[in-house]
């Protein structure tokens, strides 16, 4: 029997990799780690542990995954329209509407995601490992991404969805630097769909030169527009996805489902030490992640119903909410492990699982509140 909702394994999916982020960083703040840690001592650890390191292994490219996360969105964006355009030769797009939905959508759990970055910040700078909030934790890469600010400028930019040298992610919440990309796809978004109802080839040309203008103004520093002109390639194909799905592109799914392999090629590389550039690299995990979509799509044309997904829906349905508020409690986590380890993280890796559950419960019980109530549609 086919579901009422055809593309009810999108949410599925968006859950899955909104889950993969969050065991990676539950991974990386609650063990040791492999490089530093496992790699120096295995002898330390059973023969079930060591399958466990081996698994977990696996939960190494959140930032790939949130790539994912581009596609998927340029896709489910463009999907209405693109099909009104295909029905009515018009999109029938409004751009307040729009608007307040994107609104809707976005900021309840933004809002409250930092209200607990903000709380947990604090009080975890009170608990004896203010350490990790003062930008000298062990490791150097949370002291990259923790910003630990919380002044008003901060607050104004991350509000806004601005960043610069000076404003930078509020606080400990270090993944909340792709919702502003996010953003600003969302407010290009009506420009797209005014060239791209008249033509996907002009559309497509426009996203060639935004990107080709974001590579000429990257002086080589982080700059926050620059690279918000080149991830927009990776959201476009989400865009492209859509007018294929509608048949407003004459492409088959069976074809485009080939570039899939990108995804294991792209391990194999990166496990070679294979050098690739920070955007090429990224923009191959995107199109190999296009791929995997289209792997879906053609397997639905030929009537295949992806029933494990409905089991998935309340992951999907709180998957923004998941995303959004997991690493500032993980961080908190780390540091009142690290309290009672005398500042040495623990071989063990049996504070990873507790970590896990205390992020997933409070996301589901929480999207009731910021989510739910803004999505759902009233009758």
């Amino acid at each position: 029997m086919a579901p009422k909702r055809p593309l009810q394994f999108l949410d599925a999916l968006r859950g899955l990799a909104a889950l993969y982020v969050m065991i990676g960083h539950a991974k990386w703040l609650l063990w040791e780690g492999y490089t530093h840690g496992f790699q120096q001592h295995p002898e330390q650890y059973s023969f079930f542990e060591k399958l466990l390191v081996y698994g977990l292994s696996a939960f190494r490219y959140g930032h790939q995954a949130v790539l994912f996360f581009f596609v998927l969105s340029g896709f489910v964006i463009h999907l209405k329209y693109a099909k009104n355009i295909v029905a009515n030769g018009s999109p029938a797009f409004n751009v307040k509407d729009y608007l307040v939905k994107r609104i809707k959508r976005i900021y309840p759990p933004f809002l409250l995601a930092m209200l607990i970055t903000f709380v947990l910040d604090h009080i975890g700078s009170n608990l004896n490992h203010i350490i990790l909030y003062n930008g000298n934790a062990q490791d150097e890469i949370l002291n990259e991404i923790v910003e630990k600010k919380h002044d008003l400028v901060t607050l104004i930019g991350n509000l806004f969805f601005i960043r610069t040298e000076d404003i930078g992610v509020w606080g400990s919440n270090g993944p909340s630097w792709s919702l502003k990309y996010e953003w600003w796809f969302y407010m290009i978004y009506p420009a797209l769909i005014y060239v791209n109802k008249r033509s996907i080839f002009k559309s497509s040309l426009l996203i060639i030169i935004l990107f080709i203008s974001g590579v000429a103004i990257d002086t080589g520093e982080k700059s926050f527009f620059a690279d918000t002109l080149k991830y927009l390639l990776i959201w476009w194909l989400g865009m492209l996805l859509a007018d294929i799905y509608n048949k407003r592109v004459t492409i088959k799914h069976f074809y485009l489902a080939f570039l899939v392999l990108l995804l294991p090629l792209l391990v194999i590389a990166d496990s070679k030490s294979v050098y690739l550039s920070f955007f090429t690299s990224d923009f191959l995990w995107g199109l190999g992640f296009f791929g995997l979509l289209n792997v879906f799509f053609y397997f639905q044309e030929r009537g295949f119903v992806f029933n494990w997904t409905q089991r998935l829906q309340w992951l999907g349905d709180c998957s923004y909410t998941l995303y959004i508020i997991h690493f500032p409690i993980l961080f908190f986590l780390h540091g009142i492990v690290l309290r009672y380890t005398n500042n040495i993280m623990p071989k063990t890796m049996v504070f990873i699982f507790p970590g896990i559950i205390i992020c997933l419960v409070s996301a589901y019980l929480l999207h009731f509140v910021v989510e739910k109530p803004f999505t759902t549609k009233r009758r």
